[in-house]
């Protein structure tokens, strides 16, 4: 695991030693925060002395680089199980995911850990704390910690095929949905490479519209069933995605269940007037705009498996199956 020491150095944390025992003596007294750092963040440097500065005295800040996808859940599963009382994301949407399932990884295993997850937001899209109403500065986020400001917030599980086919399951704490935006996740990397995150985003946005053609699929719940073609078929949590869109206006994180929302077989005449009502997080008034709630849902496809993006990343394919875990989450807001 690589870390960062107060003086910037970066090095690695021994196998034998844990995170508990080089805390030992006075610093096991102080609070203690493992910032978990997406790796292609500029300044990476700056933000940290910045940190530093600012959680003195009786917190103890740890910083810990992700340098691939999915290094962020190996990284907060570790600082989780070794006793951290807060760990902080600073990245994406999608950082914030592996943070979570990290955390969620180690709470699995030991249900006694008590930890506070919180967010710094340095991504492209930073969708959920527009739902949260997290402090975009440090000041904000060790004001949090300071006065024990938190809420125990809900999480989706979903049951999934992964790219190898394979069963695999994954918590969300914002949105997982399929169709026209899971398609554009499935493909950014490869233009993220070329292009850079944002204008790869909004390029392939431009060339999806074009080009999707809404798809077939099954989807059942206890309080609804649908069958039929989706644009976008999406499960919320939080209210907003795509980089501000609010499509799911009713969504809480606290309230035990999932808000639905289904853009079915909608022209892409249609989705583009729908746009401006989403950006104001407003409901849309049309036939073929619904929205449901529910706390399970299974989703399938009449033709071929559909891509998932849950928190702007792509996860697999469908079939799917969607629970609500209630209040599983402590979050600084």
């Amino acid at each position: 695991m690589k870390y960062v020491l107060r003086d910037g150095k970066s090095s690695t944390i021994p196998s034998d030693i844990s995170l508990f025992y080089m805390f030992a003596g006075k610093s096991y007294k102080m609070k203690r925060i493992a910032f978990i750092i997406h790796g292609k963040i500029k300044r990476k440097r700056d933000i940290i002395c910045k940190l530093e500065s600012t959680f003195q005295g009786n917190y103890k800040p740890y910083f810990l680089m992700s340098e691939y996808s999915g290094h962020a859940i190996d990284l907060s599963c570790k600082a989780a199980s070794e006793g951290f009382n807060y760990i902080i994301s600073l990245g994406g949407d999608g950082t914030l995911n592996e943070v979570v399932n990290g955390v969620m990884q180690a709470r699995n295993l030991n249900p006694k850990l008590e930890i506070k997850v919180g967010v710094l937001p340095f991504g492209t899209g930073n969708d959920f704390v527009k739902t949260i109403n997290s402090p975009h500065s440090f000041s904000g986020i060790k004001k949090l910690m300071d006065e024990d400001l938190s809420k125990e917030i809900d999480l989706g599980l979903v049951q999934f095929k992964n790219e190898k086919g394979a069963d695999s399951s994954r918590y969300f704490i914002n949105i997982a949905d399929i169709g026209l935006g899971a398609v554009v996740v499935q493909n950014i990397r490869k233009y993220s490479r070329v292009l850079g995150p944002n204008l790869a985003y909004f390029v392939l946005v431009f060339k999806t519209l074009l080009s999707y053609r809404n798809q077939m699929i099954d989807a059942k719940a206890e309080e609804f069933i649908y069958e039929g073609k989706v644009k976008n078929f999406v499960i919320a949590n939080g209210k907003y995605f795509g980089s501000g869109m609010g499509i799911a206006p009713d969504a809480e994180v606290h309230d035990g269940k999932f808000s639905v929302v289904i853009l079915a077989d909608v022209t892409l005449f249609h989705f583009l007037k729908f746009s401006s009502t989403l950006k104001k997080c407003r409901k849309v008034t049309h036939p073929q705009v619904m929205y449901k709630t529910t706390k399970e849902i299974i989703i399938g496809s009449t033709s071929t498996p559909q891509p998932i993006d849950m928190d702007g990343e792509f996860i697999g394919y469908t079939p799917m199956n969607v629970k609500i875990k209630p209040g599983v989450l402590t979050f600084l807001c």
